[in-house]
């Protein structure tokens, strides 16, 4: 039987404000309303039973990693230390199942464009690991076509608690550091070319967001760091943005092309409209309810603070309120 047991303790340091206490990368929405755990889980459904399925997670982070997955995804906490909690969950593993059992281990931060492809090469490691009684980890190809390593293993359970056990008793180490310690152990098994992203600083995130397709047309992140984010938004006549504010984000827009309605106010009955045209800016701070809604095809450049995800939609034709 295989399960999958998917990493989402990193708290995504690196990535402040993008993330904070609350949000670890795991749980990030970009280019997408599901989150990266989210995303992770789904690739897999289809061939690994969501009972089959555990994702261990940082204590503060439990209540809102349950409340995004079903009730039959275990959420193991790593109050133990992120390898012993592995090994907890290991152990759960071999107990229910009574007999062979492998298990796939990876990273909840990656994002992949050939979703079919991946989880084909997925199960066949873990076919492969389960019939040699070895391990076998995961390489994928770069931009440049180089194959590097993605930090996912598959392996048989109760030998994996076993090398992972030994690991801990050494003293304090990391998940990755555990898992890199495994690689010599393990046949090598490439993705190939599936549009593999390691979703780990600003750059991989400039790229996944580059270019989004939206509702109401696209938008291009053409700068993003930890000060400042620079998008194009380019809104198709007669479509509209929801009606939203932002808890954080500070940002200005700028009309390159076209004529919008522009929509703000202190709260959903107490709006006033503006009709922008090329040249003009607009200034919307942190709470500013606002809405831009394209009376012709409208480019507008956005600037402002990284906070991607900072968005609560009142209203939506789209449904996404």
């Amino acid at each position: 039987m295989h399960h999958a047991v998917f990493l989402a303790c990193d708290p995504g340091e690196g990535l402040r404000p993008l993330t904070d206490k609350d949000t670890p990368t795991a749980l990030l929405a970009l280019g997408d309303r599901r989150t990266l755990l989210r995303r992770s889980i789904d690739r897999l459904v289809e061939s690994i039973p969501v009972w089959n399925v555990w994702v261990i997670v940082r204590p503060e982070h439990r209540a809102r990693a349950a409340a995004e997955l079903e009730g039959a995804i275990h959420v193991a906490v790593d109050s133990g230390g992120p390898v012993g909690s592995l090994v907890a969950a290991l152990s759960e593993i071999v107990s229910s199942e009574g007999g062979p059992a492998t298990v796939l281990v990876q990273p909840a931060t990656h994002v992949v464009a050939d979703e079919v492809g991946y989880r084909e090469r997925l199960v066949a490691g873990l076919d492969e690991a389960s019939s040699r009684g070895t391990g076998v980890s995961f390489t994928a190809a770069s931009g440049g076509g180089e194959e590097v390593a993605t930090g996912i293993l598959a392996w048989p359970a109760d030998r994996l608690r076993e090398r992972l056990a030994a690991v801990a008793r050494g003293g304090p180490a990391s998940i990755r550091e555990a898992l890199s310690s495994l690689v010599g152990g393990s046949i090598a098994v490439s993705l190939g070319d599936v549009g593999w992203l390691d979703v780990s600083d600003w750059e991989s995130i400039r790229r996944l967001l580059e270019y989004v397709e939206k509702p109401w047309g696209h938008e291009r992140l053409w700068a993003l760091n930890r000060h400042y984010a620079g998008k194009v938004l380019f809104i198709e006549a007669g479509e509209s943005l929801s009606l939203q504010y932002h808890e954080t984000k500070d940002e200005t827009i700028r009309i390159v092309s076209g004529r919008m309605r522009f929509r703000t106010g202190a709260s959903a009955d107490a709006l006033e409209t503006a009709i922008l045209e090329p040249g003009m800016s607009r200034a919307i701070p942190p709470r500013l309810l606002h809405q831009m809604e394209a009376l012709e095809d409208c480019t507008v450049i956005e600037v402002s603070t990284p906070h991607l995800t900072d968005v609560v939609r009142l209203e939506d034709r789209y449904g996404r309120a």
